[in-house]
């Protein structure tokens, strides 16, 4: 297979994955298709010569896995754990560092590291659309139409899964 011919499929496949997860209403399948997705984002980005991009992915993917682990264990356990990945992201950008592109995609990180550790519903959801906002600039650098279609449609999945997540949430309440 051709470079080019990996670039799409990858990112064709990532795309479709993280869609899948953020228009769900389980916060713990967008948590599990977010992982999956990472790892074939951090190929799309490492094809594409997106270093830092490539290893943040790669990153997540591993922090996914984690967060699994510790989901239900105590709050000192989470908090370790979310404090070590948010280190390793810091570091990978520092070792990684291209300029803007790396600060702004180690903020995106770092949000999403947040978001999966602590948040649910809707705020997991909101905080989505603000991580695929960050990540939306290392797809206009690299000029990756991949990525601006997977950010665009992740931020419009993920509003579409917060409003279903409040719908969710209006129900279990009810009147």
């Amino acid at each position: 297979m051709t470079p080019f011919v990996l670039v799409n499929a990858s990112g064709l496949a990532a795309l479709a994955i993280n869609v899948s997860g953020l228009v769900s209403r389980s916060d713990r399948s967008l948590r599990s298709t977010n992982g999956w997705a990472s790892l074939l984002w951090a190929a799309n980005n490492f094809l594409m010569g997106a270093d830092s991009a490539a290893a943040l992915s790669a990153l997540s993917a591993g922090r996914q896995a984690s967060e699994s682990v510790v989901q239900g264990k105590s709050g000192r356990a989470r908090m370790l754990t979310c404090m070590a990945f948010l280190g390793v992201t810091l570091v990978l950008g520092i070792l990684t560092w291209n300029g803007t592109v790396t600060l702004v995609t180690t903020a995106g990180s770092m949000l999403s590291t947040y978001a999966m550790f602590y948040m649910r519903g809707v705020f997991l959801r909101v905080a989505m659309i603000g991580v695929a906002t960050l990540w939306m600039f290392n797809a206009l650098v690299y000029d990756s139409w991949w990525q601006m279609a997977a950010n665009t449609l992740n931020g419009a999945a993920a509003a579409y899964g917060a409003w279903r997540s409040a719908q969710a949430m209006a129900e279990s309440e009810g009147p």
